[in-house]
């Protein structure tokens, strides 16, 4: 008993050195998986995705604004005068063409005016009626704006739906006053090409802008009807002090997702594009680097089964001491019965019956969850429930419970109650019928965290010491629970 004691000392220390060098390998991949492929690649995803669709839309607005500055060229020209209204629409009719362009207007500050939709549709100064073009939103500030002038979202005079509008002011070579010519964009049509840039099939994508409140801080979407998810994704929005971009992660109905914003006009008075991805759709945009980990995976593993095979041809059976195995389950359990008590391997009658009472007994349950716990703050081991301190098989029917199911879920109840419900993913409790009985098999894996035995308002911190469970004083415990983490 002695040399397998000593053997069993060398093998905790070299295996608390081997187990140090794998906590540092497998921490090398949990950490290069969650901050490279999770973190890294989901921001480089959204950071492309707003850099995709920030050039989109940049691209819209300057074809726009390109537009534009043509119409008004040819204004200040002559080609294209409110005095000619039978060749306007052959001249704005081709313009029309551009994506979401749905109106054109030219307007002089006689109240003249002519308009034309993409779908063909024209009213010329004659048919203009009460219709008077100096009072939309489109026209006066563009009097005040030497480039383009943006409105904010209104209602078309003619189709009657939402949209903005962009306009120039020019004054013609050959005329009296200033002319403002405007391009008409329904913001159905907008949202619909911003969506199209969205870079997944579940993402989205929005746009916001500075409300027109006079206050410099309040920002709006451009879509007032906007998805719940989007209203959730805009409110994370840090605010106007970030440098160009930002990307944040939030969770939305169960769901990991991730959102990114960036200005669309490097800080001068502009919108701001969002993009929110589920977390699921970026992780499927990491296979670039499967290879890699399946390499890095498989190395490791093979380094696992070297070195296991390596310590249990050094340390021979010492090494399997309070190892059961599920998959010759009855062996096995006769098996660790040969080999007696010890530090990983402890016997108990019943699972609640004191057989000298035949009643069951608070302290015969207390008795064996000391057990539990002092494995829980070793390294591990398994208890067998039903088998007496000699080796005897008697089972857990001296328990009498109604059917296995009864017996699981009170030793589930007593785990919760005395040691706690969060320490049940170190416990697996197994019934194995050996020999004609029930064999309860409690299998402890080492905790991460001190376990302490509650009974009442006391708690209690207990250890393996050889093949028994010892409670250390608070001093000790402290100093042992201090030790035991570095």
């Amino acid at each position: 008993m002695e040399k397998r004691d000593f053997k069993s000392q060398n093998f905790t220390r070299d295996f608390m050195v081997v187990a140090f060098a794998f906590s540092v390998l497998l921490t090398a991949v949990v950490v290069y998986f969650t901050l490279q492929v999770k973190h890294d690649v989901s921001e480089r995803y959204i950071y492309d995705a707003t850099d995709r669709a920030a050039e989109n839309i940049s691209s819209m607005k300057v074809s726009i604004e390109t537009s534009l500055e043509v119409v008004r060229e040819y204004g200040e020209s002559g080609l294209v005068s409110l005095s000619k209204p039978d060749e306007l629409k052959k001249q704005l009719h081709p313009i029309l063409k551009k994506r979401l362009l749905s109106g054109i207007s030219i307007a002089d500050d006689e109240g003249r005016s002519y308009f034309i939709q993409s779908d063909g549709f024209e009213r010329k100064p004659s048919e203009a009626g009460a219709y008077d073009p100096r009072s939309r939103p489109w026209y006066a500030p563009a009097l005040e704006t030497d480039g383009v002038y943006w409105t904010e979202q209104y209602r078309f005079h003619t189709l009657q739906q939402i949209g903005i509008t962009a306009s120039a002011t020019y004054t013609p070579s050959k005329g009296k006053g200033r002319s403002v010519v405007a391009f008409d964009i329904l913001l159905s049509d907008l949202y619909r090409e911003i969506g199209e840039l969205a870079p997944s099939a579940n993402s989205e994508l929005f746009t916001f802008h500075r409300a027109e409140t006079g206050d410099p801080s309040l920002f709006v979407l451009l879509d007032p009807e906007a998805s719940r998810l989007i209203k959730e994704a805009f409110a994370l929005w840090p605010g106007e002090s970030i440098s160009g971009k930002e990307v944040v992660s939030f969770l939305y109905e169960g769901k990991m997702w991730w959102c990114g914003f960036q200005d669309l006009e490097a800080g001068r008075e502009g919108g701001w594009i969002g993009v929110v991805v589920p977390e699921s759709d970026i992780v499927g945009d990491v296979s670039r680097r499967r290879i890699f980990l399946w390499e890095f995976g498989l190395a490791s593993i093979a380094l696992s089964l070297g070195l296991a095979f390596w310590l249990s041809r050094r340390y021979g059976q010492s090494f399997s001491v309070g190892i059961f195995d599920a998959d010759s389950a009855e062996a096995s359990i006769h098996a660790l019965i040969a080999k007696g008590e010890n530090r990983a391997v402890e016997f108990k009658s019943t699972l609640r019956m004191n057989l000298h009472s035949k009643k069951p007994g608070k302290e015969i349950e207390l008795a064996w969850l000391k057990g539990v716990a002092a494995f829980l703050n070793t390294d591990g081991g398994t208890l067998l429930l039903g088998v007496t301190d000699d080796g005897s098989i008697t089972g857990l029917e001296l328990d009498v419970f109604e059917n296995e199911d009864k017996c699981r879920l009170h030793f589930k109840n007593l785990i919760a109650t005395h040691i706690g419900a969060e320490m049940s993913k170190y416990i697996r409790f197994t019934l194995v019928p050996v020999d004609g009985k029930t064999v309860g098999v409690v299998q402890c894996t080492r905790s991460s965290e001190p376990v302490f035995l509650k009974n009442g308002n006391k708690e209690a911190f207990h250890i393996r010491n050889g093949p028994s469970s010892d409670e250390l004083p608070v001093s000790k415990a402290l100093k042992y629970i201090k030790h035991r983490r570095n």
